[in-house]
Order: structure tokens, then sequence, then C-alpha cells
């Protein structure tokens, strides 16, 4: 689904919900509208939903939401030494860990997408090589993976009657069951995918060789071919996005890495035509998620700079953005927030957020424990 490219180890510190005051936006919005900083109003709170449940040394890297009352999350835990893939499905109570007893357990469960409440895809590897998982609403089966291996890091999507799977070197397409590949040209890395429909899609990321510089990678998928629409020149590295419609999607980007200079976030648009930056006032954080509501809400987090505080979310709406602080982990003190992935609840306006954040146990120790998020409203 919006998977990053690797298994953070950062660690994570609490919410306080809060409204920021910060400078207008000098870029233009999806069209015209330039979006500004908030200067008054109170931004939707996130909330702890779970935290510190697992093992002293967990992450949660993505999430799947199909609905008020089913979404997953999915990471991995250490036990002893050993990690452990980690599977959680909310029931629209509680958070319980579930079990894949027909599926082989990876050392990471790295990512997830779902249909439905009876059609969900999750993807996961480890020392014994890399796994594919379907939850049909009563148990998980495995599925067969195409032959172009993903290698650890493929990114997930599902649509209805379809499934990508990217690897390093193939856009794998399952249907009707049939795996296709779509083979990557030499140097293209696809960071995110994200499907509307089984006939639009994005697959993002950046291509590299050796000696030159790093370019922004932007393929979209009209159900015959993958087209790259990112603008001459662009050097962008892209970390996530957001499909809201047809003609409306969103991607978070850093700017590229220079010795000694902090790398900036960047939010772009796509009309339908051309991409925009309208990253205005985001700042603080490398940007790593992205999710929205389709109605225009759209909702950014990642890994705040530093490692105290707690963790940092930006809301666009009606082009303003929004800064949100989140509601700290009770229990102790924390720090080094992260959150790796958002996911809409349903069509309730609420959101999930899942990461990680770090339990301070000693003068120079940590443990870093899974993390999940709430809007509240």
């Amino acid at each position: 689904m919006k998977t990053g490219m690797y298994l953070r180890t950062a660690i994570i510190v609490a919410l306080t919900t809060a409204t920021v005051t910060v400078a207008p936006a000098a870029v233009s919005a999806a069209d015209d509208a330039a979006p500004t900083a908030s200067t008054s109003g109170r931004a939707p709170a996130w909330r702890t939903s779970l935290a510190g449940t697992l093992s002293n040394n967990s992450a949660l890297i993505d999430i799947a939401s199909v609905g008020p009352d089913a979404a997953w999350a999915v990471g991995a835990q250490y036990v002893e030494g050993v990690s452990h893939g980690v599977i959680l499905r909310w029931n629209g109570r509680t958070w319980q860990q579930q079990s894949t007893p027909a599926v082989p357990e990876p050392g990471v469960w790295h990512a997830v997408d779902g249909v439905s409440a009876h059609d969900v895809w999750a993807y996961g590897w480890g020392q014994d090589g890399e796994t594919l998982g379907h939850y049909d609403g009563t148990r998980w089966t495995r599925m067969p993976l195409p032959e172009e291996k993903g290698y650890g890091f493929a990114k997930l999507a599902a649509v209805p009657g379809r499934a990508w799977l990217v690897s390093d070197t193939a856009i794998n397409s399952y249907a009707h069951g049939v795996w296709q590949s779509t083979p990557l040209p030499k140097g293209v890395f696809i960071t995110a995918i994200e499907a509307r429909t089984a006939h639009d899609a994005w697959a993002v990321g950046q291509s590299a060789y050796a000696g030159e510089a790093g370019r922004t990678v932007l393929l979209h998928w009209d159900g015959r071919s993958w087209t790259n629409t990112a603008p001459a020149g662009s050097d962008l590295t892209v970390s996530a996005v957001y499909q809201e419609s047809a003609r409306s999607a969103w991607v978070t980007a850093l700017t590229p890495y220079v010795e000694d200079e902090q790398q900036q976030t960047k939010v772009l648009h796509w009309n339908g035509r051309t991409w925009r930056d309208v990253t205005g006032p985001v700042d603080g954080l490398w940007a790593s998620a992205i999710t929205g509501d389709g109605k225009g809400t759209v909702w950014v987090s990642g890994d705040p700079y530093g490692y105290e505080g707690t963790a940092l979310y930006w809301r666009l709406r009606d082009g303003i953005w929004t800064s949100v602080e989140g509601d700290a982990v009770p229990g102790g003190r924390t720090q080094a927030y992260d959150i790796e992935a958002l996911a809409p609840i349903g069509r309730t306006g609420q959101f999930w957020s899942v990461g990680t954040y770090g339990l301070i146990t000693g003068e120079s120790t940590s443990a870093q424990y899974e993390l999940i998020q709430r809007s509240t409203r």
C-alpha cells in the first residue's frame, strides 16, 4: 500500500493537540488557490489507540482500513532476538493480534491493503524468503508470488479483482489467478503504490544511475500502460502517494540530500494535467505518509526533526495547512515519535496512523514500541 523503503528504527513520543500559526504558503495549490497556514480554530486531535502492548523492540509499518469496524496494522516485534511478523486487527472496539497458521510467518509484515472486510492482502519477508497472504474474512491463506521478487521491500495495493506488488525490477499485477509483470527501467526504484480502480493507479519513486543526479518517478496506470508524469528535471525523492480521484493525486517527497543541509518535505498535487508544489508551510518533519478523506481534506505525517516532542501531523483543508501535535503516550518519558502510514476510517472523517515511539529506560537507553493513533474528529 503506502509503505516506505525500509523498516525504520526511530522512536516516538506523545500527543498534545495544538494548532500553530505558521508563515503563509509561497506556492499555488491544486489549480489556482494558494494554501495558507491556519491562524485560528482548533484542529482535530489525535489520540493513542494502542501503544506498548508488543515486545520492547517492535514497530508498525503499514495500515489498511475498510470501515469503522475493520482495519489491519502490520509490522514486527523482536522476541529473544528473533523478529516475528505481526498483524493486528481492529474489530470496532479493540486491536487484537491475528494468527496466520496457514501462512508462513515472516520476520516482518511490511505492507497491507484492503478492499473490504473479506478481501485483505498482506506482504512480508524474512530469512526464509517472501510471503504474500490473503484474508477472506475468516482466515489467512498463502498466495502465490510473482516471479519478480521484491527482496524484502515490495509495495502492495489492492482493488476489487486486482492486486499489485512492486518488486525491485517490475510492477506485478495479479488478477484471475495469474501474475503479469511490467519490467521497470534499470535504476528505477518504486517507494509507494496506490490504486483507485483496476484502471487507475499510481506508482511513485525515483530513478538513480551511478554518477548522475536522481530523478523523480511518478508513474500513472490507465488500464493499458504506465506513463511517467514527473516534471522534467525534478529531482525529488517521493515517499508516499494518495489518490483522491481520477483527476486528483497527492505525493510527499524529500529534497535531494546535500551534506550538512537538512532535507525538506515537499507536497505535490496532480490535477489531471500537471503537478504543482502545494507544500506551503509544511515543515518540521521528513514526510513518509499521506492520505485523505476523498473530499478535499489531506493529512501528512512522518518522522519529526529531532528526538524530542510529539508526533507531528499536517492537515490541508479549504486551502489552509494546519499543524497538529498528537497526544502523549502515558506511562513514562517518551520521545522520537515516527508515523509510517495513514489511512481514512471509512467515510467517518476520522483517520488512523501507525508507527513507533521510544520509551526512555535509562540515562542512555530506550525501548521502541508500536504505536496506533486515531483522529477524534
